[in-house]
């Protein structure tokens, strides 16, 4: 396996968000721990995230991008959730000891059952924010693929003012919320469009085939997680690289079996078929 790092995209996050979905949506926060203050905004402290949160009882667990969204029944409140690059949420009892890498743990009680959900990041680039409104950069999101779907001609027309590369411009989260450097190769790929060019140059039948390529990886990342409760990095011990070139530098293209190739455009490695991606 090649070496790779994922950055926690639309599908993972969309997979941490249905599993807190289900321990969380309905649940009474019996109490809060922040394990690790640095985990919140600067200024923040512990004891006031502690006071926020207890006795709060979640009402919905959303998404958009790469953002989860906690909220809170009564007084307008919220959470937002960030992971960074290796934040997972994890289940645990309540009377485990702190988890390895533990940031933040809340104790819930839903219906019957009490159960502890803790978040872990062992990079601490996550942020966990308590708030009474939308957070800017939420509501600042561009469309996300999967909550409003792709409009095809809004892409074209956005993509027809852009000049820098198509790979870097759809990182972009004002284009499309949640797609990174994993999405961005499969569906470039997918799509048949070389990364290297320009995004405004890009035909509308092209955008359409960017469009269906981008849900596709969508789907077949959310199929790879499984029915598992967490997460699963490809950087892990153990784990394979299940995409179909991201992270394959150097090994044969599916297609014409050529050696796929890898440039830095934007600041991100960048795998691509010189032969297939026009």
């Amino acid at each position: 396996m090649q070496s790779v790092f994922i950055v926690p995209e639309l599908p993972e996050v969309e997979h941490a968000r249905r599993t807190l979905e289900r321990w969380l949506a309905g649940a009474r926060i019996d109490a809060v721990r922040v394990q690790d203050a640095r985990i919140l905004d600067v200024g923040v402290q512990p004891a006031r995230v502690v006071r926020a949160l207890t006795g709060r009882r979640v009402i919905a667990v959303d998404r958009r991008g790469k953002w989860l969204r906690l909220s809170l029944e009564g007084t307008a409140g919220r959470v937002f959730s960030h992971l960074g690059m290796t934040g997972k949420w994890v289940r645990a009892g309540v009377e485990d000891d702190a988890v390895r890498f533990e940031k933040v743990r809340l104790d819930v009680t839903k219906g019957r059952t009490r159960r502890s959900v803790r978040y872990v990041d062992p990079r601490l680039f996550g942020r966990f924010v308590v708030t009474n409104e939308d957070l800017p950069i939420w509501s600042e999101l561009g469309p996300d693929p999967l909550v409003d779907g792709i409009d095809v001609d809004a892409l074209h027309a956005k993509l027809a003012k852009r000049k820098l590369p198509i790979k870097p411009t759809l990182l972009d989260q004002s284009v499309l919320a949640g797609v990174g450097n994993i999405l961005a190769t499969e569906a470039l790929f997918t799509a048949r469009i070389d990364p290297r060019r320009p995004a405004r140059d890009l035909s509308r039948k092209e955008v359409a085939a960017l469009a269906r390529g981008i849900l596709r990886a969508i789907d077949a990342t959310l199929a790879m997680q499984g029915d598992g409760e967490t997460i699963q990095y490809v950087e892990e011990a153990g784990a394979d690289n299940p995409f179909t070139i991201y992270g394959n530098e150097g090994t044969p293209c599916p297609s014409c079996k050529r050696p796929l190739s890898k440039m830095v455009l934007g600041g991100r490695g960048t795998v691509f078929c010189v032969s297939c991606q026009r």
